[in-house]
Order: structure tokens, then C-alpha cells, then sequence
């Protein structure tokens, strides 16, 4: 097997350097299929002038008028785009800045209803079929990214994965990504290797990982440099993936209305030609988009506000309300059932914090403030 080369690169504007390839590349990007926490959010709001303030204030508020412990574990949020528009915001970015093809995979969690969704429109019918599966492991979770499932078996694979995901298993793990392995068109990515996920030691995690690849490098095709994780972190992942001969590719982990800020630069036209670049001549070109380099927690903070933010929203979601959700007793609430009430205000106030984060005005202050907090380069 030949040795991987993988090249990273920052984007230059106006530059005919990109006409050399035929196609760009957006993995790892969610829709209104992923369920996401709200748990971070206090950490977030934190980092904003004033917002710790408003935050202890509110919530004590909140227990000393209504009695109520404020746990924002119980609340989740899903993304604001539907599959239509998340794939549309990513092939437009692709064809409008690089002015190249775009091959798009929507990567949810542990669903595969966007690739479904889309397969079923005529401009997307060619749609690959991807999820981004939790896979619990020794102590810690993995999130691996399944691209462009076979479309006939896509649902029983699907179901496979989230049967592994409730009930792990090492024998059913490694039956698992043998079968994946065993699907030529398939492309198997381990996301955001090094991220650690709530409440796990991140010694645990690291342990794990080691373990991790002497099993299962040989079915695992590359590592993912993720757009929204910090430039330290993904030197690391290439670091990584010199010391264990193994490519990293580019994965965004859209949640918002940002567009990924690392993609595939290919000269393959459909999604399996790139798969067979990755998986059999073991190349990756990365480009990193202008995004990327903002200060990170800036870049938190505004796509917070994308998930309680109006947006244009297909289905009826449209209101930042009709996208969070209360779960309680099993049963998940959606906030528009809090309307009026004192918690619908402290939502309200820290919508307004957040806004403020993302207003175009206030970006150059924020963007200073946050400067010590990521380092330059790549």
C-alpha cells in the first residue's frame, strides 16, 4: 500500500490555481436531523462580555420566583437548515468562490434521513447517503463518518449502526467496519479524533484512541481535520496521521448557516471516483476556507445564535422556537409551549447577547477580544 500524502492549503481569492481540479468537496455537514444539546450553551454565553452576569442572575431568578433547578442538559436543538438547504448552501459556496462541481455528503447524527430526503429530488438524486455514527469504544465515544452508503442495504446498515450505538459490542464493532470496509464505495472517516466528549477523562479518551487504531486502522480510510475544531487540535490530527500512515481528509461540521470552512479540492467528478482517491491512492488535498481562520470561540458563539436564530426554515421551522426542544419523562416538548412564560424571557435575553455576537458591528471588537484565545497558522 502506498504511503498517503495529504496537503493542506488556505484560500486565496482570485487565484487560477483551483481550475486544476474538477470538483470540491463538503463533508460532515448537519441538518434539521441531528439532534444537538443545549448543554454548552452556558459555556458560550460565558465568553461574551457581560454574559456570565446575565446568565447566574437569570437562573437564580428563575429558582427563587418559579422554584425551578434550570438544567440545560434536558433541552436539545436541531439544526435550522432542512437537507434541501444545507446541501444548497454548500454546492452553491463550492461553485460560486472555487467555481467548481460540487459533491456534497450531509453527515447527521446517527440518521440517514437527509440522504434519503435528498435522493428523492431530481437535482440531488445522485445524493450519497452518509451519517455520522456515535460509536461508543473503551471507556469513550468515537463519532465516525459513513459516506455514500450502498442505497439498497442504506437503511439496514443504518439500523445495524444504531443498534451498535444502544448496545455496544467489541465483536459487533468489528463486524461492523469489516462490512463497511468491505463496501468499495464507502469512505470511512474517524471525525475529530481527539475531541472528548462530556463527563470522559480525557486520559480515557486518549487511551482509547490508541487502542482505537492498533484494532481497526486497517477499515478506518482517514482522519478528519474538522472546521470547527481549534488549529492546536488539528495539528495534532495531522500529526497523527503522519506517525500512523494514514490520510486526513477535510470534514466541516456545519451545524448553522455558515458554509463548511475545510473542503476536498479533487479532481474526480463523482463522490466514489473521490472515495476510490482517498481509500486506494491514499491522496488529499485540504483547503481551508476563510472562516476557518476567525477566532474560534467567535465562531462558536455565532453559530449558538444560528440555533436559536429565525431562519428561512422548510417545514414550518422557521421560528428559532419550532427547532428547540424540552425533553422530559421521555417525551420531548417543543419551546413554543413555554410562550409568555419567565423562561421564554431569559431565552429571549440571551438571544439578544448572542445576536449582538453576531452582528456585523460589533465582529471587529469581538474579534479582538478573542484573538488570545487561538493561535495563528494553520
Amino acid at each position: 500500500m502506498q504511503s498517503p500524502v495529504t496537503r493542506v492549503e488556505r484560500f486565496q481569492a482570485g487565484s487560477s490555481h483551483y481550475f486544476r481540479y474538477r470538483s470540491g468537496v463538503s463533508l460532515h455537514s448537519h441538518t434539521m436531523h441531528s439532534k444537538e444539546s443545549l448543554r454548552r450553551l452556558p459555556t458560550y454565553i460565558e465568553k461574551f462580555p457581560i454574559g456570565g452576569y446575565i446568565l447566574e442572575r437569570e437562573m437564580g431568578r428563575l429558582h427563587l420566583y418559579q422554584g425551578w433547578n434550570f438544567n440545560f442538559e434536558k433541552y436539545y436543538w436541531t439544526p435550522p437548515l432542512s437537507p434541501r438547504e444545507a446541501y444548497e448552501l454548500e454546492s452553491n459556496t463550492i461553485q460560486e468562490i472555487l467555481g467548481l462541481q460540487p459533491l456534497v455528503s450531509l453527515t447527521d447524527h446517527d440518521n440517514i434521513e437527509a440522504g434519503l430526503h435528498l435522493r428523492m429530488l431530481g437535482p440531488t438524486e445522485n445524493a450519497p447517503i452518509s451519517v455520522e455514527w456515535t460509536a461508543p469504544f473503551a471507556g469513550s465515544v468515537f463519532h465516525i463518518g459513513v459516506h455514500n452508503l450502498p442505497v439498497m442495504r442504506a437503511t439496514e446498515w443504518i439500523n445495524m449502526l444504531q443498534e451498535f450505538t444502544l448496545n455496544p459490542a467489541v465483536e459487533k464493532l468489528t463486524g461492523l467496519l469489516a462490512g463497511l470496509n468491505a463496501c468499495p464505495s464507502v469512505l470511512v472517516v474517524l471525525n475529530h479524533p481527539y475531541w472528548t466528549a462530556e463527563n470522559i477523562d480525557p486520559h480515557v479518551h486518549l487511551r482509547a484512541l490508541v487502542l482505537f487504531l492498533e484494532r481497526y486502522k486497517p477499515r478506518i480510510h482517514a482522519l478528519e481535520l474538522n472546521g470547527m475544531r481549534s488549529r492546536r487540535e488539528n495539528r495534532e490530527v495531522l500529526a497523527l496521521g503522519e506517525a500512523t500512515s494514514m490520510p486526513v481528509i477535510s470534514g466541516g461540521d456545519r451545524h448553522g448557516c455558515e458554509p463548511n470552512a475545510s473542503l476536498n479540492l479533487t479532481r474526480a467528478t463523482t463522490f466514489e471516483a473521490f472515495v476510490w482517491e482517498i481509500r486506494e491512492e491514499r491522496r488529499s488535498e485540504i483547503l481551508l476556507m476563510p472562516q476557518y481562520f476567525d477566532p474560534l470561540p467567535l465562531r462558536l458563539l455565532e453559530n449558538t445564535w444560528h440555533a436559536l436564530a429565525d431562519a428561512p426554515g422548510e417545514f414550518g421551522r422557521s421560528h428559532w422556537m419550532s427547532r428547540v426542544f424540552f425533553e422530559e419523562n421521555g417525551a420531548a416538548k417543543p419551546l413554543s409551549q413555554f410562550t409568555g412564560t419567565r423562561f421564554h424571557r431569559i431565552v429571549d435575553k440571551f438571544r439578544w447577547l448572542l445576536a449582538l455576537a453576531a452582528s456585523p458591528t460589533l465582529r471587529p471588537a469581538l474579534r479582538l477580544t478573542f484573538l488570545g484565545n487561538e493561535e495563528g497558522g494553520l
